[in-house]
């Protein structure tokens, strides 16, 4: 790959007035501000949101010391927690499977890691995302069923929202879209799989023959770069024994169980008398699969408003356009403010911003 500058500052600050403007709007219609002045700042909201800053801190652990282990520690601890933070600012106005790819890929190059093995890390650590997600998906899916994929709702809240937001009923076709996404996930979780571990050479020249498809003219250079960064990433993983396994799945589980539980931890602090917390945490799943379809940049307004359908019965009428505010704030919005003040105040943005 390329060492090509990932941003480009006009574009920058484009992402900032579109994601602000969006949430804007969303905020608007769906936080009653005479609500908020009448709620009851208890001790359990308070507790709640400190521990999604801890489940916020968790989530990012577990990937700081997975980029640790997989540049052989060669990077120091806290300039990889600045590539990690971001990665998930890039991925937070590029979203998708492989949001932020090309941020985390140049910060690597920046820090001495080959071009190469950079692409191969960022790839591996994009394939044990999706693997983890395709494993437990279907194991909450048997556990809970369907009810876990639902997300329409006949609370007040919701209601409320729909009646000034008319265009988001059409969450009723999320389960849909989900099993769409899914689907979608698994045949890139196998292609790559099967690319890195089993067929390397097999796979490339099938990926590289695709290329060749006149529909796909458009995304040709991509396509190949897919199937270098499959060859690239299966030579480096090679000599990987159990030691460095074993550690790896672990710090990924540890950042997914952290990044779901900042949902559930928001939820809890302003539920009502029907929390569930096998049935908040599941749907979390199904929430944030949402995120990978092409949407507004970093999902801004249709995250709340999903948040909302799937979480709106559990939490204090009135309350759940504030308990999604603070669910975005803390697993959304603080990226982009880490991201922009090392971008703007740190340098980085010197290095990262193409001229």
């Amino acid at each position: 790959m390329k060492n090509q500058k990932p941003f480009k500052r006009n574009r920058l600050w484009m992402y900032l007035v579109v994601i602000g403007a969006i949430a804007y709007f969303f905020t608007k219609n769906s936080i009653d501000v005479s609500q908020l002045q009448a709620i009851k700042w208890t001790g359990r909201i308070g507790i709640a949101i400190a521990l999604g800053i801890a489940m916020l801190l968790l989530r990012d652990f577990g990937y700081v010391m997975r980029m640790r282990l997989m540049t052989d520690h060669q990077i120091p601890f806290w300039q990889t927690v600045r590539i990690i933070l971001l990665w998930e600012f890039g991925s937070a106005i590029t979203p998708g499977m492989i949001g932020g790819k090309a941020v985390a890929v140049f910060l690597l190059i920046k820090n001495k890691i080959s071009g190469a093995r950079a692409s191969a890390i960022v790839l591996l650590s994009i394939l044990l995302d999706e693997f983890i997600f395709v494993l437990l998906f279907p194991i909450f899916y048997f556990i809970i069923g369907p009810s876990m994929l639902h997300g329409d709702s006949n609370c007040q809240d919701w209601l409320s929202l729909r009646a000034r937001m008319p265009f988001i009923d059409n969450v009723r076709y999320l389960e849909e879209a989900i099993v769409m996404m899914l689907i979608f996930i698994m045949t890139f979780v196998i292609i790559t799989f099967v690319g890195i571990f089993l067929k390397p050479l097999w796979i490339q020249s099938r990926i590289i023959a695709l290329s060749r498809w006149r529909i796909l003219h458009r995304w040709k250079e991509n396509i190949r770069n897919f199937a270098e960064e499959l060859r690239s990433t299966s030579q480096e993983i090679k000599s990987k024994n159990a030691k460095f396994w074993i550690p790896l799945i672990g710090y990924t589980l540890l950042s997914w169980i952290g990044r779901y539980l900042i949902g559930v931890a928001i939820v809890w602090g302003f539920a009502n008398d029907r929390f569930d917390f096998i049935a908040v945490y599941t749907k979390q799943y199904a929430l944030w699969l949402m995120f990978y379809l092409p949407s507004t940049p970093g999902s801004s307004g249709i995250a709340e408003a999903l948040y909302m359908a799937f979480y709106c019965e559990y939490i204090q009428t009135g309350m759940s356009g504030a308990a999604a505010l603070v669910w975005r704030f803390l697993s959304y919005y603080i990226y982009l403010i880490i991201g922009f003040a090392l971008l703007g105040f740190s340098g980085e943005g010197k290095d990262i911003e193409e001229k």
